[in-house]
């Protein structure tokens, strides 16, 4: 499976470089798309040469075709003249009576005479043989002709087979291939009486030289005797050219003629497993198949030039465009690069350091992104370093402020057991007082405490305040005893109670009344401060919440008001802390609000 995986180039590629994957990915699309262009200009151009070839020998072949039914009409006219010659027709027909053995070569003399007369008028005629209704024979033959010597039994022969060509083609009028093995076409036909057509006195045959048919090929003519077949009415081949030289062959070209064409057609097919285009023209005068083979080799050797043209363009359009890739991918990686030598001397701890954007693009932006998170970073290293200053200081401060309650805590005993001895309950229980608070401020065993202990280091306050005020304010509890054991932070409610003996209530008029409640409405615990006192402007409670950290209310251990508040929402979230309802003249209420727990796994789970 590791192997496969390894094997697979996706999975390969992901290891690469950016500029390499932009590199290959552009030069596999120019590739592709090369090779699509070529591809199709390529088929494009073989197409149209081989449309425009198709449609030049169509208008050949018919003009070729034309020209041919002219020489078959010429000549199949021109045998009505020696057909007209009344002393041939007078031997031929034996009107003065039959030949006999000894009349006969006088005869044949005479015709022969007559044939050499006009055949020598005609240079493609070869030779002429006649057979009478008797079955004297009579031939005449250029000397110099390919297939000269004819004799009677040769004549016989010949005469035989023209009159089954007669008799298969039911014709006056049949031409044929050669009846004696040579380059030549037979015409054969009756020897017909011109006066009375009805009547023959035998055939006659035209050995005709192919010539005849084949002198109509002009040079540089995209038909030549190569790649032309000449069928005639019944699908004997004429000429075979090399495409018809085999009785196969030309049954496979009868078969893709058909019958049912009579004008110029034009196909690609197979002959003698090699592939060419076939132009036919079918005469209805004759009846003949004219077809002409292109080979497609020969015919798209025309596109070898531009085919390597358009190869040569396609490697040249290649290379500028992998030179333009690499350019672009090089370009595009550079910023990049730049990016990741500046990430990592912040790596190495340099905040101070600023990526350059070469422009706006998205790696521009990444760049300008990647400042703003460097910046961000100094700051909050910054400020957390400021912070860990500040933690540290205040640990000294609290460990200095630490010793001083110790001895302080010491001292206070002493005194208390010194009032027991002298009988001075009042000294004792008010120093009782004090160093229960003195104790509950230097405690270490957590954070969070339940209200009993809250309400009784108000208790424990309140009595020293009253020490010293005497009748001058009095204090209600409504604190439900089913909510004592609840979990609060410590030393919240104090620093309200204090707010409200020092800066609420009228103490000259000895009417003061502080009411401390606490109830739960849907989980929250509300605990409230009531005074009667002065009041406040709302404005200037509101600033009580947000003033300077640094400014303090008088109070045991310099505990604020804004302390309290700031102290629950970093506990429990923005939507606890402290509000105040009160107006100038009307007294205050500060009411505390936060989340009612009984267990310190409830608090741990969900303070902040």
């Amino acid at each position: 499976m590791r192997l496969l995986e390894s094997l697979n180039p996706m999975k390969r590629m992901r290891n690469f470089r950016i500029r390499t994957k932009i590199l290959l990915s552009n030069i596999f699309i120019i590739l592709l798309l090369a090779l699509a262009i070529g591809s199709a200009a390529t088929l494009a151009s073989r197409h149209y040469i081989e449309a425009n070839t198709r449609e030049l020998s169509l208008n050949v072949i018919d003009q070729f075709s034309k020209n041919v039914d002219n020489r078959v009409e010429e000549f199949v006219n021109a045998t009505v003249f020696l057909l007209n010659d009344k002393l041939l027709t007078q031997i031929v027909s034996e009107r003065n009576g039959p030949l006999t053995e000894t009349s006969y070569p006088s005869a044949y003399t005479r015709v022969s005479n007559l044939l050499f007369q006009y055949g020598n008028n005609n240079p493609y005629i070869n030779a002429i043989t006649i057979r009478n209704g008797a079955g004297r024979l009579f031939w005449w033959e250029r000397s110099y002709s390919a297939a000269s010597g004819l004799n009677t039994t040769k004549v016989q022969q010949i005469s035989d087979s023209a009159l089954g060509e007669l008799r298969r083609g039911n014709q006056g009028i049949v031409w044929s291939a050669s009846l004696r093995g040579t380059d030549e076409v037979a015409l054969t036909r009756y020897y017909i009486d011109i006066n009375h057509v009805n009547n023959n006195f035998g055939i006659i045959v035209f050995h005709i030289d192919r010539d005849y048919f084949r002198s109509l090929l002009s040079d540089g003519s995209i038909i030549h005797t190569d790649n032309l077949v000449i069928l005639n009415g019944q699908g004997k081949p004429l000429i075979e050219g090399r495409f018809g030289q085999s009785s196969s062959t030309i049954e496979e070209l009868a078969a893709v003629i058909g019958d049912g064409a009579d004008s110029s057609v034009g196909k690609v097919i197979r002959v003698n497993g090699e592939k060419a285009l076939l132009t036919q023209y079918r005469s209805a005068d004759t009846g003949w198949n004219i077809l002409c083979f292109i080979p497609m080799n020969r015919l798209l050797a025309g596109t070898r030039i531009l085919e390597t043209l358009i190869i040569g363009v396609c490697v040249l359009f290649i290379f500028v465009a992998i030179v333009v890739a690499f350019w672009f991918s090089i370009g595009t990686t550079r910023d990049i690069k730049l990016l990741e030598r500046t990430m990592r001397r912040v790596e190495d701890g340099d905040f101070n350091v600023k990526a350059t954007p070469a422009g706006r693009d998205e790696i521009g932006m990444l760049a300008v992104r990647f400042n703003m998170m460097v910046s961000r970073i100094n700051e909050l290293i910054t400020s957390v370093y400021a912070e860990r200053l500040a933690k540290q200081k205040a640990e000294y401060s609290v460990l200095l402020a630490q010793i001083n309650p110790h001895f302080l805590y010491n001292t206070l005993g002493t005194i208390r057991w010194f009032s027991r001895s002298r009988g001075q309950p009042e000294i004792e229980r008010m120093v009782g007082a004090l160093t229960g608070l003195l104790k509950s401020s230097i405690r270490k065993t957590g954070e969070f405490h339940r209200l009993s202990e809250e309400m009784e280091d108000v208790r424990n306050y309140i009595y020293i305040q009253q020490i010293g005020y005497g009748d001058a304010f009095k204090v209600e509890y409504g604190v439900d005893e089913t909510l004592t054991e609840g979990l609060v932070p410590r030393f919240i409610v104090q620093p309200l109670v204090e707010n409200a003996i020092m800066h609420g209530l009228e103490m000259s008029k000895g009417t003061g009344l502080i009411r401390i409640s606490a109830s739960v409405v849907k989980g929250v615990l509300h605990v409230a401060v009531e005074d009667n006192g002065i009041g406040m402007d709302p404005a200037k409670a509101s600033v009580l919440l947000t003033e300077d950290r640094e400014k303090r209310y008088p109070g045991l251990n310099s505990i604020g008001v804004r302390n309290v508040h700031e102290r629950i929402r970093s506990h429990y979230g923005e939507k606890y802390g402290l509000t105040f309802e009160t107006a100038a003249g009307d007294g205050t209420k500060a009411v505390i609000r936060l989340p009612y727990y009984t267990s310190l796994e409830e608090v741990d789970r969900d303070v902040v």
